[in-house]
This record gives C-alpha cells, structure tokens and sequence, in this order.
C-alpha cells in the first residue's frame, strides 16, 4: 500500500499541476482563478485524505472511492483544454466524478453497497454521468452547449439546434432524477441508522448535498461567486468524509469500550459469586463434617468420663479435654459464620444481622426494613459490609455504641452503620474496607466512608438490587 500511495501521490501531484495550467491556459473557460484554484485543490483533497482513510481501514472501500472520485475530478478540468478531443474526454469520461460520489454517498461508511437498490442506483449513476452528454454533443456546436468560444467536440456529427436542445433538457432530466433518487435514499439511510452510523452521516450527507447543490447552482450560469461558493464546498466535502470515518472508528471504539466495562462488570460480579458459592460450600462442609464429629467426639468423652469414677486422674484429664472441645468447637462455629453464616442462608439479611450484633462488644442497635429476601449476592455484601465495620468498631473505634440501618428504596439497598468512636478511620490504610469495596463494586454498588477525628464513623453502602 506504501509505494502504491506514493505513486499515486506523484501522480496526482502532476494531474493536478497540470489541471491547473489547462485552465490558466483556456481560452474560454470562465472564471479562471477559481477553476486554476480548487480545479487541482479539490482532486488533492480527495485522492489525499481518500490515501490516508486507505492507509487506516484497508478492508474499508471509502478511501479507494475518494482516490478514485479525485482523480476523476481531475479528469474533468479536460473540459478548459482548447483541444475538441480533450474537451469530449473532460465532458463524458470527466463526467464519472459525479457517478464515482454517488456510489461513495451510498455505501458510505464501509464502501460496501447495503442492498439491491443502492446497487442499481449505484449503477444508474455510472451509466447518467458519462453517458447522458452524449447524445447532445451528436448534434450540438459549441453556441449550443453555451459556449462559443470552445473547440468543437469530436463527437459532432451534423448541428442540429432542435436536436440538441432536446438531448440536453433529457439529460438535465436525467441528472434532476438521479438527484432526487439518491436524496431519498439518503434520508432513508439516515433515518433508519442508530445513533452512532448517525454521527458519520449527518456531517458528510449535508456537506456532500450542499456541494452537489452549489455546483448544479454555478452551472446554471450563477456567476464566478457562486463557482467559487461551489468549490470551496467540493474542497470541503472530502474532509467531512474522512471526519465520519474517524468518529465511526471513535463511536465503534467506544462501544467496544462500553461492552468490554459490561464485561468486567459481569466478570467481577460472577468472582464475587462464585466466591460466596465457595464460601457457602466451605460452611457447610465444616458444619456436616469437621463439626459433626466433633460433636461426636464430646459424646463419646462425655461417655468415657461417666465411666472413670474410679481413677481421678483420668477424669481430669477427661474433663479437661472436654473443656478443650468445647473451645473448639466454639472457635470452629465462629470460623464458619465468618466464612459464611448459615442463618444469612437460610433465613435471610435480617435475622443474620440480629445474630451479629448480638456478638458486638458494643451495644449496638438495628433497623433493618428490606421487605422481601434480597438477591443472594445483595445479602452477602450487605451482610459483610456490617460485619467488617462493627470488626473495626470492636478493634479500634473504642466507641460506646454503634447502629445499623439497612433500608431498600427505589430499587437499591442502602446500609449504613454508625459509631461514636474516635473517627479518623481510613479506607485505604487496610484491606478489609478496600475488600468491601470491591466487592461492592462488582455489584455496580458504591461504599463511602465519614470518619472526622473525634466524631465517630459513619460507613455507607447503596447497592442496587437487579
């Protein structure tokens, strides 16, 4: 594609120069300057910005219709030659820049045509342009075609006033129609696009049809302001087309965006569960297993020291490995409601929170109103949350007392406990609160923290229920 471009850069860079002299050297084209001007400066534009979109989106056809449609306009400037023969080729051949910009306005953005009408439409406008001047020129002087200074056309077969009169109001017919054709299905794409293809097609549909108005308003015999007014849109339009490429690329780019946030939300949501999952199943094998023969085991010492009423020391030993079971077994029940407590499964936020509380080192009170049971992974966060603050008022807060409040409103969870502590906690100082913090997060949730030194904490989650 590199060396590719650079031929074809050299190659217009010559078109152009030499465009540009053609004019200055006619000897009946009007309004000079503005033709020697932007004759050259609108073929550049499209063949330059036609190799940049090229270079970008190779698999992309725009770029190669825009390098195709400026050098097409190139081509055109045949129509200042002072030669018959280039004159014919500038008015027919010339006369594919128009057939070239239908085709890049009807695929436009992907240079690929939607549906079957586009594609006779398409094809409609590469038999009109070219083909529809021809006619006319069979019979028409150059007084006929508005311009009795121009050679005369290799086509002319014999003059005829009437003849050419009425081939060149068929071909204005023509080129009326294809216009109002392609004005429909414009609007038609337009309408019927989504709201990010719309960002690509408003600037360039309006830019484009303003530019095609402009040059069928010179052409009309406006004068040189209205060439000039022409022009300046024609230079403009390749521009607009390569600005909706890029805002296509940016638009499509965030959205890939936004769908890889919804995935990594729905990833970290899916960690979050399957690791309340594998806490559930944790419990639930300490409680069924670990726990279960412990149990066992203080029945069957409970059993051995009713039986050693005759040994003392025996049953001391008994009594104290009784006391040590105990302690375990109490210290495993703690472990398991701190892995994931089996009330919260099976009974709900509500009752597990009145469990937690009641093991506080504080007195601390609760309000809970969250109606209905909450979705599994709601409950779980809402209940940790409460669980890691009253853990940091038991360890550092030396308040008094503390209050939960739990309440659902519009479609959210909030859950907010306080303490008349020393304040001056900081989230990021631990893992524990950065933990919650994530945890909510993955739940599309968010957690905020007071704590000014000297007036207690305040740790606020809302967290929506969906």
């Amino acid at each position: 594609m590199s060396r590719l471009a650079v031929v074809l850069a050299v190659v217009a860079a010559g078109a152009g120069v030499g465009a540009g002299a053609l004019v200055l050297a006619s000897d009946h084209q009007e309004a000079k300057a503005a033709f020697a001007i932007f004759g050259p400066a609108v073929g550049w534009a499209f063949i330059g910005t036609g190799l940049y979109a090229w270079r970008r989106e190779p698999e992309n056809r725009t770029g190669k219709l825009m390098v195709a449609l400026g050098f097409a306009w190139l081509v055109s400037t045949l129509e200042a030659a002072n030669s018959g023969l280039l004159l014919t080729i500038g008015m027919t051949v010339g006369a594919l820049w128009g057939s070239v910009f239908v085709h890049l306005g009807m695929s436009f953005p992907t240079g690929r045509l939607r549906d079957r009408i586009d594609r006779w439409i398409v094809i409609a406008g590469y038999l009109v342009f070219p083909l529809s001047p021809i006619p006319a020129l069979l019979f028409a002087g150059p007084q006929d075609l508005d311009c009795p200074d121009c050679p005369t056309n290799v086509l002319l077969i014999e003059r005829n006033e009437d003849l050419a009169r009425i081939f060149l109001a068929l071909g204005a017919v023509l080129y009326a129609s294809l216009f109002v054709v392609v004005l429909f299905r414009a609007v038609q794409h337009w309408w019927r696009s989504g709201p990010f293809e719309r960002l690509q097609l408003t600037p360039v549909y309006a830019t484009a049809l303003l530019a095609f108005l402009l040059v069928t308003v010179a052409k009309a015999g406006a004068g040189e302001p209205a060439w000039w007014a022409a022009f300046i849109a024609a230079w403009l339009t390749p521009f607009a087309f390569l600005g909706g490429l890029m805002r296509g690329t940016l638009s499509h780019l965030d959205a890939e965006l936004r769908e890889s946030l919804k995935e990594l939300r729905a990833s970290r949501a899916r960690i979050v569960e399957a690791g309340d999952a594998a806490r559930r199943r944790l419990e639930r094998d300490l409680h069924d297993g670990a726990q279960s023969r412990l149990v066992a085991l203080a029945l069957l010492l409970r059993a051995a020291r009713r039986r050693a009423t005759d040994d003392p020391q025996l049953a001391g030993l008994l009594d104290q490995a009784q006391e040590e079971l105990q302690t375990s077994l109490a210290e495993l029940r703690e472990l398991a409601r701190g892995i994931h407590p089996a009330v919260l499964t099976e009974r709900g936020l509500e009752p597990a929170l009145q469990s937690l509380v009641t093991r506080a080192p504080v007195p601390v009170s609760v309000e809970a109103s969250v109606g209905e049971r909450l979705p599994e992974p709601v409950e779980s966060a809402a209940y940790f949350v409460v669980a890691e603050a009253l853990a940091n008022v038991a360890k550092y807060a030396r308040a008094s007392q503390a209050s939960v409040a739990v309440r659902r409103v519009n479609g959210h969870v909030t859950v907010d406990i306080a303490d008349d502590g020393v304040g001056g906690a900081d989230a990021t100082s631990g893992s524990g609160l950065r933990g919650l913090a994530d945890r909510v997060a993955a739940l599309d949730g968010t957690l905020s923290l007071d704590s000014p030194s000297g007036r207690g904490t305040r740790l606020t989650a809302k967290i929506p229920i969906g």
